[in-house]
């Protein structure tokens, strides 16, 4: 059994990398977070993946993906509406219409849904967060 969790992990950095910008700049997509790193920027989280259906011809998963956009303000200024507005250019990329979903060698994604979208609040010693966790799931089969 296959399992496209580093496929899927690929495509996204792919789609997003270089593609999301705020106020004229890019936003940069984060596996890890490296230390020192400047606000705003995108993380691809957790992956969780369900095996939906499986035959001897075709193996059908269930992935859901999350992806954290974190913006940060020094002291008490700054508002949510930066990371919704970062939040609708992800969303736009990756739930696309189908035909154009993200392509993964091997494996074809069926659906792509959004299942959620939840902003935090946060604080660090310089900072107030918000981080819009996004989680989307994909049907996928592999061919």
């Amino acid at each position: 059994m296959n399992i496209p969790s580093r496929l899927l992990q690929v495509a996204y950095f792919q789609a997003l990398n270089g593609n999301i910008s705020y106020g004229g700049s890019n936003v940069p997509v984060y596996d890890v977070i490296p230390p020192g790193a400047d606000y705003p920027f995108i993380l691809l989280g957790s992956q969780f993946v369900n095996e939906s259906n499986f035959n001897t011809t075709r193996q059908i998963v269930d992935v859901i993906m999350d992806v954290d956009i974190t913006t940060g303000f020094e002291g008490a200024f700054g508002g949510k509406s930066q990371a919704y507005d970062i939040s609708d250019q992800v969303i736009n990329i990756i739930r696309k219409t189908p035909g154009s979903y993200l392509s993964l060698n091997g494996f074809k994604i069926l659906t792509s849904t959004l299942d959620s979208a939840n902003i935090l609040q946060d604080q660090d010693e310089t900072h107030i967060l918000y981080i819009n966790k996004l989680r989307f799931r994909h049907i996928i089969s592999q061919e």
